[in-house]
């Protein structure tokens, strides 16, 4: 399972066409019929119009396809500006920041399947972390459209957030995910970080996926193990393994390395143990806590600075998994490296 997304940087209205044009290119790819490609560029259009005009800082647009079935479009948008004051005003009907085609948030809400913002307007969120001044204020938007909408939706779009990416000048990750459904309820979840960069890195990390692609119910020790032996002869890898089970809410986790994760909502510290993948393999310990319906985990790999807080944003965990990964990666994702984020519920 991969999922890719393009990105393009808004930083004047030139670049409006340009990303219209490539969201229409990849539309066609995945099958949308020439209707719903213009409505998308119509989504783009005024996305782009109104970032150009009024974010100031980071303003980006992120497409490609969905991560589950039926076959559908995501679009994000992210930038770093004065936010949205009043989400409500600016959906209704006919209202426009920018005055580009005259109907803003309205009518993009009203061209796609799914629609989703979150803004932090002002200075009011801006806050200082570690020792360097860390800016949350600013809108992301998260616009999804199905090429069949009357298909139903798939889980993994549903209960998974995912954002996952190089350095920056890079093409090739290092860095690769995996999440899988085994029976009814239960989920194996993982954030691999191949060591250093570029290709090496990548076929490192990917050692690793395929293991996990071969469990068949075994504890997550020997699952990290048989990833250990598979990742001999290669860089190595660092790992974070979750088994999520939601009938018996359980959460297991086990991590080797420096990857990150957090169960939110549920007291219960997870961590993982010093060591590499297809060089030094620790004791593994597995972590075990109860998991509500209401609880969020997150792992993800050192490319997203330590100092991330999902609670200091305001009723960000209401949202949808997708729009609370993409928030991470927008405040803490670290350029200099090869970033990982995945959220479940």
């Amino acid at each position: 399972m991969r999922h890719i997304l393009q990105s393009l940087e808004i930083s004047d209205a030139a670049q409006v066409g340009a990303a219209r044009r490539a969201v229409a290119r990849v539309a066609r790819e995945l099958g949308f019929s020439e209707q719903q490609v213009a409505e998308l560029e119509i989504v783009v259009q005024e996305i782009g119009t109104n970032a150009a005009r009024y974010a100031t800082d980071e303003r980006w647009i992120h497409f490609g396809a969905t991560l589950g079935t039926p076959t559908g479009l995501e679009i994000v948008y992210w930038d770093k500006g004065p936010g949205i004051y009043d989400i409500e005003e600016a959906l209704r009907d006919g209202y426009s920041t920018g005055g580009g085609l005259g109907a803003g948030l309205g009518a993009i809400r009203r061209l796609s399947d799914e629609f989703e913002i979150y803004s932090s307007p002002g200075a009011s969120t801006a806050r200082t972390l570690s020792r360097s001044p860390r800016t949350t204020s600013g809108t992301v938007l998260l616009v999804r459209k199905w090429v069949d909408p009357a298909m139903p939706r798939s889980e993994l779009d549903q209960r998974l957030g995912l954002w996952s990416r190089p350095r920056a000048g890079e093409e090739v990750n290092g860095d690769a995910f995996f999440a899988r459904k085994c029976g009814p309820d239960r989920w194996l979840l993982a954030v691999i970080d191949g060591i250093g960069h570029g290709q090496g890195a990548q076929e490192a990390a990917r050692a690793a996926v395929d293991a996990l692609d071969q469990w068949s119910g075994e504890p997550l020790e020997e699952l990290i193990a048989q990833a250990h032996e598979a990742s001999r002869g290669t860089r190595g890898s660092v790992v974070g393994v979750a088994l999520l089970d939601t009938s018996h809410c359980v959460l297991q986790y086990a991590g080797v390395g420096n990857i990150e994760a957090r169960a939110i909502g549920v007291a219960c510290t997870l961590i993982s143990m010093n060591g590499t993948l297809g060089a030094r393999l620790p004791r593994v310990r597995v972590h075990t806590c109860p998991w509500p319906p209401e609880a969020t985990l997150v792992i993800a790999s050192d490319g997203l600075s330590r100092s991330w807080d999902v609670i200091s944003y305001p009723a960000l965990l209401e949202r949808s998994p997708q729009l609370i990964a993409s928030v991470l990666m927008r405040d803490y994702g670290r350029m200099s490296d090869d970033a990982t984020v995945l959220v479940a519920r």
